[in-house]
C-alpha cells in the first residue's frame, strides 16, 4: 500500500492509538503498529526511530486535542470568564475520561521530562497556555482573585486532572454505587474551582444547560 509522506505518519499514529486503546501503552511495538496499519514492518522507521518516538508523537496529538477541546468549550461563553473556565474544566475531564490510555501515556511517566522537548513540549505548553489565558481574562475583568496567574492555573489543572484520574479509576461513585461522570459532577467542579479562584461563594448552573 502506498502512502503520501504525511498520510503514512498519520496512519501509523492512528493505528498506534487504536492499539493503545485496546491494550495500553506497554503493548505497543513498531511491528504491531505496522501490522495494524497494513504496511511493511520497516515502514514506521521512515518517521519514528523507535517506539519512544512514536509514543511521543501520540502524546503530542493528545496535548493538541486537549488544547483544542478546552478552547472550543470556553468559546461558548465569550463574555463570562467563570463559565469559560468551568466549561474548559469539564472538557478537560471528559476528554481524559474518553481516552484513558492516551491520558495515561501523556501523564503516566512513559515519557520522561528530558524527553519532553521539541514539538511535544510545544504542544504541552499550548494546552497549559489555553488555561493560562482563561485565568488572565478573568483577572483582567476583575472577576478572578488577584493572585499569580500560573499558581491559579496550576491549582485548576491539578483539580481537573485529579478528578479525571478518580473517574478513570472508578473511584467516584454515588451512594447507590453508580459511577459518576464528568457532567454529573459539573456543579461540584464549578463550585469548588470557582470559589477558590474567585475567593467567594457563587452559584451557577451546568454550562451545558442554560
Amino acid at each position: 500500500m502506498n502512502y503520501h509522506h504525511g498520510d503514512l505518519k498519520n496512519t501509523l499514529i492512528k493505528a498506534a492509538i487504536s492499539l493503545i486503546a485496546e491494550k495500553g501503552p506497554n503493548a505497543i511495538s513498531l511491528r504491531a503498529v505496522a501490522k495494524r496499519a497494513g504496511v511493511s514492518h520497516s515502514a514506521p522507521y521512515r518517521h519514528f526511530k523507535d517506539k519512544g518516538a512514536l509514543l511521543m508523537a501520540i502524546a503530542e496529538s493528545g496535548f493538541n486535542a486537549l488544547a483544542t477541546r478546552t478552547r472550543e468549550a470556553s468559546q461558548a461563553f465569550p463574555d463570562d470568564p467563570t463559565r469559560q473556565l468551568q466549561a474548559a474544566s469539564i472538557a478537560y475531564v471528559e476528554l481524559a475520561v474518553e481516552n484513558p490510555e492516551i491520558t495515561q501515556l501523556m501523564f503516566g511517566g512513559f515519557i520522561t521530562p528530558d524527553e519532553c522537548s521539541g514539538t511535544l513540549a510545544e504542544a504541552s505548553e499550548r494546552a497549559f497556555n489555553s488555561l493560562l489565558s482563561l485565568i488572565e481574562s478573568g483577572k483582567a475583568a476583575a472577576v478572578f482573585r488577584d493572585e499569580p496567574t500560573e499558581e491559579l492555573a496550576l491549582a485548576a489543572w491539578s483539580m481537573m486532572h485529579g478528578l479525571a484520574m478518580l473517574i478513570i479509576g472508578g473511584q467516584l461513585q454515588t451512594r447507590e454505587g453508580d459511577q459518576c461522570g464528568p457532567q454529573q459532577i459539573s456543579r461540584s467542579i464549578g463550585r469548588f474551582l470557582m470559589e477558590g479562584i474567585l475567593g467567594k461563594n457563587i452559584s451557577f448552573s451546568d454550562p451545558g444547560h442554560e
